[in-house]
């Protein structure tokens, strides 16, 4: 591994994304994921400033709201296998892949989440860079985000708002959230 230059990977926001999601090609039936994105400080690497994301998708933690997480430690084996997280720092003009097999979220203060989890960065494969392998212990306050409706769950319900909150009543505590809103690029729940 390479020296890695001061004041660098330190996070300078972070956000919980939620979605029903669904993939009927893929056979995933309709289920509430999360996903968490990290932004980091702009550093310097080389003679170029870097201001590096790193995001974690397909988060499945058995809940059916966001603020069921706090206080839960959500374990993952390593990606690819089911069941596994898909996560991975962008740089380079790639997503450099990155392992993360365990999540640790806090109790929730001033309507954030705070995240603690460790991950290796590899950006060797994708990014061919002098970085090499870089392991990240990361704590971050995570934004919440809207809670949004797969567009594929839309057009089943050839969007009527009645019919989408019938078709995720069983998937979500809907309490938790507002009243299903239309927005640009289709449907969500505020929080």
């Amino acid at each position: 591994m390479s020296e890695l230059p001061e004041g660098s990977f330190s996070p300078a926001s972070g956000k919980l994304g939620q979605m029903i999601f669904e993939n009927p090609g893929g056979e995933i039936k309709p289920r509430l994921e999360f996903f968490i994105e990290i932004a980091f400080r702009p550093f310097e690497l080389g003679d170029e400033t870097v201001s590096p994301i790193l995001r974690i998708n397909s988060i499945q933690a058995g809940v059916k709201k966001w603020s069921e997480l706090a206080g839960k430690t959500l374990e993952f084996p390593y990606h690819p296998k089911p069941g596994s997280v898909d996560a991975g720092v962008h740089l380079f003009f790639v997503q450099n892949p990155a392992d993360v097999t365990k999540l640790t979220f806090g109790e929730i203060s001033d309507g954030k989440i705070p995240v603690n989890f460790d991950t290796e960065v590899d950006f060797e494969i994708e990014a061919d860079s002098e970085l090499e392998q870089v392991p990240l212990t990361l704590a971050c306050d995570l934004e919440i985000m809207p809670l949004k409706v797969a567009t594929s769950i839309e057009k089943q319900c050839d969007g009527d708002p009645e019919v989408i909150v019938k078709a995720v009543n069983d998937l979500v505590d809907l309490d938790a959230y507002g009243d299903l809103e239309k927005v640009p690029g289709g449907f969500q729940f505020p929080v």
